[in-house]
């Protein structure tokens, strides 16, 4: 038995030590660059959500430099033309002859290139100038700027239209020729620095290249977001081109991220695998044996043990070596026999309280038995008696005797249906605010008519706060025990109801002036058909502070009695809201 333990834990080790090394290299040489490519653009969508927030508030330019400073990703928002759109630092005016637009204004970033910087430095107010523009619509797109001296071009779309390399695809689109006079430059204060994204030509080069392929498509608007990869200097870029519409015009958010180079990270990696493997699976190997070795010793004394155990034989421990799982799995099992004699006196303990459970059973029968013989023998008696014709001038006294038993009866039975409810475990009342303050009020007024033939004084202190519970259920909560203070309060003594309010909970007291109760009937007070006094009384039907009971735990609520200098108080809590 002991060699098949230790084989199964060494089959085990190796399989699982083998498998998890096996799945890391899966993972790192198939999943990694697919993984971290799609956390790259997942980061760049998010970004572009907040390019959108930024730059409703700073403006494009502001908004695309922030990114770029803080993120390290090269994102603007284009036109439906695929122009930057709100250029205010990289442009220049030129008044047009014989047009009628008058003026026309020229970003100057597609003319952007390796030496074109110090060409358009060179550029003056005054100059005259002819324009080469692509018209789409009212869309006017220059493409070429020259002067008598010099000129700029935007090869992008230059490259398209003329020359040797020219597509056919781009034949549709008309072409217009300008001339005027340049009446004002923006350009950047130095050349050395160029503010993002002007200064960003790769990123630019890309942004032209979109706007080249919108001319073919003769600016057909993108529908879905589109991604792209492209590659220069050996760095792949992941471009994403989302199509937005604002006040019902087209635009794009055009974004671009650098994929830094992982291929030669995980070359070197699927080098290094051969020499890592061999020597981690020759560590699993010697590693499987002893951990197999070290763990099966203490199962087998465990199942030795537990052997004895099921034999109902406690007189021997199991060794504890260890604070690990299986030190204290032989710790329980010792605890486990040791305690094996208290469980079976718990048993009995529970069959004792069992036994008085059927007992306490039986009371109420007999109690409900009792409780209902009582008014059942004043109904026969009184029935008789109308039967055989005696004393007929009493007659409505024997009728609105039986009345006032069946009255009583019904209200026994609805008690008695009541607390068999709230003891049953199934009862869930519903909770909600209420003031408990009006509710003490209304009770009040309901039991007012007790109060004057008893010549009582009622006095409330009441603070006016919401607490949560079942206004119905502690409104009968409070009936019950100032019912119960009325009975047993002494004609012309008084009745004291107060509310006293903390930061989270309310208490309800209310105290009559009257005899103390004993500490025998304290210990009993809230059992069912229980009586103060139970000889002389015979007014209620001995459920009302069974029930408030059920109903006040039913809320989880703190309640008691207790004698006071001059009576009783009867108290509970409910949380505020």
């Amino acid at each position: 038995m002991k060699k098949s333990i230790v084989l199964k834990w060494f089959v085990l080790t190796v399989l699982l030590f083998s498998t998890m090394f096996l799945l890391i290299g899966i993972t790192q040489n198939f999943l990694f660059e697919e993984y971290y490519i799609r956390k790259k653009s997942d980061a760049l969508k998010m970004h572009m959500d907040e390019y959108l927030s930024l730059e409703a508030k700073k403006g494009p330019e502001v908004a695309s430099g922030e990114l770029y400073k803080n993120n390290h990703i090269w994102i603007t928002k284009l036109d439906k033309y695929g122009n930057i759109n709100n250029i205010d630092n990289y442009y220049i005016e030129v008044e047009l002859k014989n047009e009628p637009q008058g003026y026309l204004r020229i970003p100057m970033y597609p003319f952007e290139g390796e030496f074109s910087s110090d060409v358009m430095s060179t550029l003056r107010i005054g100059d005259e100038v002819i324009i080469d523009t692509v018209n789409i619509g009212d869309e006017i797109i220059p493409y070429h700027i020259q002067t008598n001296s010099t000129g700029v071009v935007n090869l992008n779309i230059a490259n398209k239209l003329h020359g040797p390399n020219a597509d056919r695809a781009y034949n549709h689109i008309k072409t217009g020729l300008y001339r005027g006079i340049i009446t004002k430059t923006i350009f950047p204060g130095s050349q050395s620095y160029m503010p993002f994204p002007y200064s960003e030509g790769y990123f630019l080069e890309q942004i032209k290249e979109f706007q080249v392929g919108l001319l073919a498509d003769n600016i057909e608007s993108i529908q879905h977001i589109e991604e792209q990869s492209v590659m220069e200097n050996f760095v792949e870029y992941k471009i994403i081109i989302e199509p937005i519409i604002e006040n019902g015009i087209t635009g794009y958010i055009f974004a671009m991220t650098s994929l830094q180079p992982v291929d030669e990270a995980i070359s070197v990696i699927r080098q290094f695998y051969p020499y890592f493997f061999g020597f981690a699976f020759f560590y699993i190997i010697l590693l499987a044996y002893v951990f197999s070795k070290w763990l099966t010793k203490p199962l087998i004394s465990i199942n030795r043990i537990t052997g004895k155990i099921a034999n109902m034989d406690f007189t021997e421990e199991l060794p504890v070596h260890s604070d690990d799982e299986i030190g204290q799995l032989s710790q329980n099992i010792n605890y486990l026999s040791k305690q094996m004699e208290a469980y079976i006196a718990q048993l009995k303990e529970d069959l004792d309280k069992e036994r008085k459970l059927e007992t306490i059973r039986k009371e109420f029968i007999a109690g409900v038995s009792h409780e209902l013989k009582t008014p059942l023998a004043i109904m026969k008696s009184c029935l008789s008696i109308l039967k055989d014709g005696i004393a007929t001038e009493k007659r409505d006294h024997y009728i609105q005797a039986m009345e006032d038993e069946i009255e009583r009866t019904d209200l026994l039975v609805v008690n008695m249906l009541d607390l068999a409810k709230f003891e049953s475990g199934t009862y869930k009342p519903e909770m909600a605010p209420f003031e408990i303050d009006k509710v003490i009020i209304k009770v009040s007024r309901s039991l007012d008519e007790q109060i004057q033939e008893k010549n009582l004084t009622l006095t409330l202190k009441l603070c006016s706060k919401m607490v949560v519970g079942h206004k119905e259920l502690i409104s009968r909560v409070i009936t019950n025990f100032l019912s119960n203070a009325i009975q047993h309060t002494e004609n012309g003594h008084s009745i004291l109801i107060v509310t006293k309010c903390n930061e989270h909970t309310a208490e309800v007291r209310v105290e009559n002036q009257g005899k103390p109760i004993s500490e025998e009937d304290m210990k009993k007070i809230w059992d069912q058909f229980y009586r103060v006094e139970s000889r002389t009384s015979k007014t209620g039907t001995g459920l009302g502070l069974s029930i408030s009971k059920e109903i006040l735990e039913l809320h989880h609520a703190v309640y008691g009695v207790e004698n006071t200098k001059d009576g009783v108080r009867f108290f509970f809590s409910l949380p505020l809201l």
